[in-house]
């Protein structure tokens, strides 16, 4: 029997658990801890520029995504997010081990929430060299629109119109 995923909204006691539960890994931003990073996303949640969707069934933190609505200060980027109708998904994390089904709820929930916001054009941002992840936001519907250097990388934009 297929166990019962529920998605909502990140709050507080997030910032830890998405760590201990190994739903964020990797090696932190750089001049900033993941516990410092997740504080800010929260707190950009609570300003309303960003909404944080975690999924979770009885054995804990599945998943999460950010849908961000507008950037913070001191950043611009319209084509990718402007306060209006456009915003981005960012931050698709799983578990290890997580079927990927839930990554794809997480994607429709972030889409009806976006369209409930109306916004009309989603957008997402991927490094160059990850294939499978955007073989993935092209099976989602996105399409690539620009290529921008980062230092260390290369990311591929994409989007999508949700109208």
């Amino acid at each position: 029997m297929a166990r019962k995923v529920y998605i909502r909204f990140g709050q507080p006691s997030d910032r830890t658990r998405l760590l201990q539960e190994q739903v964020v890994t990797g090696p932190p931003p750089r001049r900033e801890s993941w516990e410092r990073r997740i504080e800010t996303w929260l707190a950009e949640q609570t300003a309303g520029r960003r909404l944080i969707l975690i999924a979770e069934d009885e054995t804990g933190i599945l998943g999460m995504i950010q849908l961000v609505f507008e950037f913070p200060p001191g950043y611009s980027d319209p084509e990718a997010a402007n306060g209006m109708d456009v915003a981005m998904i960012e931050g698709l994390r799983l578990r290890a081990g997580v079927a990927p089904s839930v990554g794809n709820e997480l994607v429709s929930e972030a889409q009806r929430l976006a369209l409930k916001r109306n916004v009309k054009t989603l957008t997402f941002a991927l490094p160059m060299n990850n294939t499978r992840a955007i073989q993935q936001a092209k099976q989602w519907g996105f399409e690539e629109f620009r290529i921008m250097p980062e230092p260390a990388k290369m990311l591929a934009f994409f989007r999508k119109s949700i109208e």
